[in-house]
């Protein structure tokens, strides 16, 4: 029999209750799904938060507090978890208001920076140098930062160490040059002065003139060792000249009063890391030692440029340059202690000249290495 109206209606009704009922339990489903990520992903946050190595702070900056801290923040600090939030971030940071400041807006702008010019004062008043990477993130309308303090207490005082050590390896090297070049020189004057005072006596006044000639040209030789030890005894000027300054205070004081034109050539805007200058300066010393003593060399020339991510320094001389591929066999010329020292920076050196050609020596050294405490461990000696 045909369907009636009304079994019709019921029929309809049935079917749009249970499909309201497949549509609840369906929302309910979706509910639990999103409740139960929303839980696991806080559960991740949270261990990640808590177990990090690296001290963890999020910061309002405009409202000087902090919003959150991890456990490894607390314990570098020196508070107690609800005693740190209650502290301003000013209190942590006193030394250094306006470059916080600086780096909070840089922060903002950019949506993350680094910095390790910052220093935090613990509870007991310990004053921490610190590295700190930071991330802008949005909380209920908020601009905060995340911010992962790293305390490298440990890392300067081992860079420290290793500069102690590297000066008294430049000490050593020092006295060994002085007992190897001036000594000897002067030991061969007293030689030559005798002999030309036993020709002299005999009236052999020619071989006389010959050995007066032979102390002259080793005193003047002498001379010119004796200002490069000196100066390399002085404190290098870098901090106050800046690498410029001191690689023209090297020029004045040294090869213009060996006779030696000099011409340098820096740029404007040169700004590089200071540890980075340092080895910079030692490099461009070595070539410049090497030039002065082997090349007869009447004029040098350093330039000095960045190039993108990178330092380029060519050292350049007229002198008579040498075989390259007979020193690089047999190690001469310095061209070994160049090399490793370059490549102890993750640089490299290329070197280029031929007999009668001059020299020419270009070194690339990254501005920011891939490895901390690079450019604070010079480990090989100035050439000879």
């Amino acid at each position: 029999m045909p369907e009636s109206p009304q079994d019709a209606q019921q029929r309809l009704l049935s079917q749009i209750a249970a499909l309201e009922q497949l549509l609840e339990a369906h929302e309910l489903t979706v509910i639990e799904q999103s409740e139960r990520l929303e839980r696991e992903s806080e559960e991740l946050y949270t261990k990640i938060f808590d177990y990090s190595n690296d001290a963890v702070l999020v910061a309002h900056p405009e409202m000087d507090k902090f919003v959150d801290v991890n456990p490894k923040a607390c314990e570098i600090l020196g508070y107690p978890r609800q005693e740190l939030l209650a502290t301003p971030i000013s209190a942590i940071h006193p030394d250094d208001l306006d470059r916080l400041g600086a780096f909070a807006s840089s922060v903002f702008e950019h949506g993350q920076g680094w910095t390790n010019e910052l220093t935090c004062v613990t509870k007991e008043g310990v004053r921490l140098p610190t590295e700190i990477s930071a991330s802008s993130i949005n909380l209920s309308g908020r601009n905060c930062v995340v911010m992962l303090v790293r305390d490298i207490s440990e890392r300067l005082r081992t860079d420290q160490a290793l500069r102690d050590v590297a000066v008294l390896e430049e000490r050593n090297r020092l006295a060994r040059e002085l007992h190897d070049s001036v000594t000897q020189a002067l030991y061969s004057l007293t030689l030559f002065a005798e002999a030309g005072l036993r020709f002299d006596q005999v009236g052999d006044h020619e071989q006389g003139t010959h050995y007066l000639g032979r102390i002259s040209e080793t005193s003047q030789q002498a001379l010119k060792e004796m200002r490069l030890l000196v100066y390399e005894l002085r404190p290098i000027a870098l901090e106050r000249d800046g690498l410029a300054g001191a690689l023209q205070r090297r020029f004045d004081a040294v090869e213009r009063r060996a006779g030696v034109e000099t011409q340098l050539e820096v740029e404007e805007l040169l700004d590089l890391p200071a540890r980075l200058e340092e080895q910079l300066y030692r490099i461009a010393q070595e070539a410049l030692n090497n030039s002065l003593k082997h090349s007869a060399a009447t004029a040098v020339t350093v330039s000095i440029r960045v190039d993108g991510d990178k330092a380029r320094m060519l050292v350049g001389d007229n002198g008579r340059g040498f075989d390259l591929p007979a020193a690089k066999r047999s190690g001469g010329m310095g061209l070994n202690n160049i090399q490793e020292r370059v490549q102890s920076l993750e640089g490299t050196a290329e070197i280029d000249s031929s007999i009668g050609a001059g020299t020419k020596i270009l070194i690339t050294i990254p501005i920011r290495p891939s490895q901390p405490g690079v450019y604070s461990s010079p480990n090989v000696e100035v050439a000879e």
